[in-house]
């Protein structure tokens, strides 16, 4: 709830929850900051300032919505809204997209493997599922803690820097030579991170994660009652195993 009716809505709430049934409603209140405008002036009907969330859904999307109003806040803080920050989160939007339509389209018929964690794989691959089940632990760790902003930034950095910049184009080279096993270790450690990755960050995009997680193949009926990721000790590359640092 926002700060500013704390004493008009939640304490009300409680006060009669206790009159009426003897107990608390709840036993945890999150509050978020408002949302101001690029000014940092209040939104409010007399100023004018406002904005119609489905105007913005309808030239944007609703993930793209989301995704601005959420990400970079803390809690209880107040964050400004500007359209520079609904383009950002269309373009990471695309991003997510551009590289899940290259993934699958290298997939074709492919059914994915399972990844043998001690055989085949290359350092890049080690690192890319060292480094998906680090952003696991993170993001669960900060949705646990109610700490949203940290969340979506941890899966920003991962998605767009890491698997999107940086394992898809490394893995290239493998996709489209000749060593079919080779070929299918890519193709089989592609899958697992993209598809760990659309589970974390279905909270905050569900639309768009979704979409994608319906054309990979050996998935669910829908990813919002998929499993949610869990932290894998194996996957972890120790600090002395790391020949590039």
């Amino acid at each position: 709830t926002g700060y500013d009716i704390i004493f008009f809505w939640v304490s009300k709430m409680i006060f009669t929850s206790l009159y009426f049934k003897g107990q608390v409603p709840f036993q945890d209140v999150l509050l978020h900051g408002l949302i101001r405008d690029a000014q940092g002036r209040k939104m409010s009907k007399s100023l004018g300032n406002g904005i119609d969330p489905l105007e913005v859904i309808e030239h944007y999307g609703a993930d793209t919505l989301r995704w601005s109003l959420l990400n970079g806040t803390t809690l209880g803080n107040d964050s400004r809204y500007y359209e520079e920050k609904i383009e950002a989160a269309r373009n990471f939007a695309n991003k997510l997209w551009n590289a899940a339509r290259f993934v699958l389209m290298n997939l074709g018929d492919f059914q994915a493997e399972e990844i043998d964690i001690e055989h085949n794989l290359e350092l890049a691959d080690r690192w890319i599922l060292s480094r998906v089940n680090h952003v696991t632990k993170e993001v669960s760790h900060f949705l646990d803690t109610y700490n949203f902003g940290e969340a979506m930034r941890s899966l920003y950095e991962f998605i767009w820097n890491e698997y999107c910049d940086w394992y898809i184009e490394i893995a290239k080279s493998r996709l489209y030579g000749e060593d079919e096993a080779a070929q299918r270790t890519a193709k089989s450690v592609l899958a697992y991170v993209l598809e760990q990755t659309l589970r974390l960050l279905h909270p905050f995009m569900p639309f768009i994660t979704e979409e994608i997680w319906q054309h990979l193949p050996q998935t669910g009926e829908s990813i919002m009652i998929a499993p949610w990721p869990i932290y894998k000790e194996e996957l972890r590359i120790k600090r002395r195993s790391r020949p590039w640092v």
